[in-house]
């Protein structure tokens, strides 16, 4: 994981000077009561019957995976499967259309695979190099292979956006994640 090395240098400076104190808690799944109360907490909704069709379908959707759940709610709003009706002002959902529309989002994968099918062609190509890189990379390096692309591919529409522009976008959008 990302984050890994940086606990790691933090236990050893915890273990050489003792004037850091380090609390390591693992997150497992979330259990029903727990994916509704934080349904709840999203929709900002006091009553769990109300909620209790939609919390059901993210939990069997999600299998409680904290990270799986924030952004299957993510793609039910992006998808208008949940949204927020002004006139009323609360939140609105229709539990059919999500049951069938989200069948085919067992995992994970296949919600990240489904949203990034969304991304124009050349945000995918974007990404496809940053993923050659490995984990992690540096700035200059991502631009360069990015520059090397749009000069091949100069006639096509796929390099019309600027690698600060794409790269920007992809942080912001959760793709990637600047550690500066």
């Amino acid at each position: 994981h990302m984050l890994s090395g940086s606990i790691n240098t933090f236990s050893d400076l915890q273990n050489q000077n003792n004037l850091l104190c380090l609390t390591q808690i693992e997150l497992g799944n979330l259990g029903r009561e727990e994916v509704t109360q934080a349904i709840m907490a999203l929709l900002s909704i006091d009553d769990a019957s109300q909620i209790k069709g939609l919390a059901s379908i993210c939990h069997r959707r999600t299998m409680g995976n904290p990270f799986f759940l924030l952004e299957f709610v993510k793609l039910l709003n992006e998808e208008g499967l949940l949204y927020f009706h002004l006139g009323l002002f609360q939140w609105k959902w229709d539990e059919t259309a999500i049951e069938s529309m989200t069948a085919s989002t067992e995992n994970v994968v296949d919600l990240l695979q489904r949203k990034m099918e969304k991304l124009s062609r050349e945000a995918q190509g974007f990404l496809q190099c940053a993923a050659c890189l490995g984990s992690s990379f540096v700035d200059d390096t991502i631009k360069l292979i990015w520059h090397h692309k749009k000069n091949i591919y100069e006639d096509s529409s796929e390099a019309e956006t600027g690698t600060e522009e794409l790269l920007m976008t992809m942080v912001e959008e959760n793709y990637l994640e600047n550690r500066e």
